[in-house]
């Protein structure tokens, strides 16, 4: 790894996703990523999202009109595992903090701890305009 190709790792990791919370996905074949698999809503899925890798090393979140990019792999692959998996149940959010800033944001010992931000040109706010949150319909066990 290292900067180098990690598409097999990040397709365990998004396999292992997947698997442990029973998720549907389609693989998009024609995007310029190594990997991009798109997840409908369905049941724990309140609105659709996709995983990707680019670059060979960059693991990437994006829900509506939020994209991440976690680098370089090896670093990143624990944090955004579980940050997909807060998301999933309900300990993640996007908060939308003015007209192109998002943060990613994992419930933590009672309080949101951002773990990423895009386009954020000012500090998060203490209450975010709005947020984007997945409210699964039957959280995973």
């Amino acid at each position: 790894m290292g900067g180098g190709d990690c598409t097999e790792e990040a397709t365990a990791l998004f396999t292992r996703f997947a698997q442990r919370h029973g998720l549907h996905f389609e693989v998009e074949h024609d995007a310029p990523f190594e990997i991009l698999w798109n997840f409908p809503a369905q049941s724990g899925v309140a609105l659709p999202f996709a995983l990707g890798l680019q670059n060979g090393d960059e693991l990437n979140f994006g829900v509506s009109d939020f994209w991440s990019y976690f680098f370089p792999f090896e670093k990143a692959a624990d944090q955004f595992e579980h940050a997909l998996k807060a998301w999933i149940v309900g300990e993640a959010r996007i908060a939308v903090t003015g007209p192109w800033g998002r943060v990613l944001q994992v419930w933590d010992n009672g309080r949101w701890r951002s773990v990423y931000g895009a386009n954020r040109v000012l500090p998060v706010w203490r209450t975010p305009r709005r947020t984007i949150e997945n409210r699964p319909l039957q959280r995973p066990a």
